[in-house]
């Protein structure tokens, strides 16, 4: 069969590489038109890990005429006959879930998710934008932890959105980010990831999973670029990809981290004073 082609049977789709059979994975998000974060950012990862990447899109990001960056939300049942459409035809082997950014379409979301049985599924919940200085409101929150934290394995916050998960409480030292991680997984995650990076002081870069009832941590030295546009989505999509692959969370966790470090490492200046990250067209990091 050759390189890249693809089978109708019925009305499922069944894609070939090579001659085997490829491995499918959807993300749901909004659409960064710097490609840095958002579903570009995710889909470029899912194809550095010889995965066939989907996408079902909720907003779209722009600059206004004013310089400033928003985003203007898809209608509900737009996102909703995304998701039919692609459960009709494709057979998931995972899901990655970014910025939903309104309760229909965690609604929407919620719906879909109960028909996806037996995968893995990682939802970032994206509660902050740096870009606009906004915070999601707390019907947006309530509706994320109530509807979606259930039906997900991994659940990985940012240091602000780990504080509104965790009723405001400060993630500045490793001390707090495993309270926080215990706290957001008492709201009913399965395991929960929070994304450090950075933001602690020291010259390490720290992420805290908290699983089983039991801690782990993940460091690596901090890189001195600016290029971090999309790093946490970046880092939240590579985990998916290594979960659908069978890695174990631990390992799918250490091999995604390596990865968004060389992403930093490789990332593209967008003006002057940042940059995205841009994995440099390789995969490494090790297994």
């Amino acid at each position: 069969m050759p390189i890249g082609c693809f089978i109708l049977k019925g009305l499922s789709l069944y894609f070939f590489c090579g001659g085997r059979l490829m491995q499918k994975i959807l993300t749901i998000g909004g659409s960064d038109p710097f490609a840095g974060g958002g579903i570009q950012s995710d889909l470029k990862t899912f194809e550095n890990y010889q995965l066939f990447g989907m996408s079902a899109l909720t907003c779209v990001g722009m600059i206004d005429e004013n310089g400033t960056f928003i985003l203007e939300d898809l209608p509900a049942d737009w996102l909703e006959k995304q998701l039919t459409a692609i459960g009709k035809m494709v057979k998931l082997d995972g899901i990655k879930i970014g910025l939903l950014h309104s309760v229909e379409a965690i609604q929407v979301v919620r719906d879909f998710l109960k028909e996806q049985l037996g995968i893995p599924i990682v939802l970032d919940p994206v509660l902050a934008f740096k870009e606009a200085l906004a915070l999601a409101n707390q019907t947006y929150m309530d509706c994320l932890v109530k509807d979606l934290f259930p039906l997900v394995d991994l659940v990985t916050p940012n240091l602000k959105e780990a504080a509104l998960l965790s009723e405001g409480k400060t993630c500045a030292s490793t001390e707090e980010l495993i309270e926080a991680a215990k706290f957001i997984h008492s709201l009913g995650s399965k395991a929960v990831l929070v994304k450090g990076g950075a933001g602690i002081a020291g010259n390490q870069a720290i992420d805290v999973l908290y699983h089983a009832e039991k801690v782990e941590m993940f460091a690596l030295k901090k890189l001195k670029k600016v290029t971090v546009n999309g790093a946490g989505c970046t880092f939240s999509s590579a985990i998916t990809a290594n979960l659908v692959q069978g890695r174990t969370l631990s390992k799918a966790i250490h091999h995604s981290k390596a990865y968004v470090y060389q992403c930093i490492s490789h990332g593209v200046m967008m003006g002057s004073q940042t940059g995205s990250v841009w994995s440099g067209g390789r995969l490494e990091g090790g297994a």
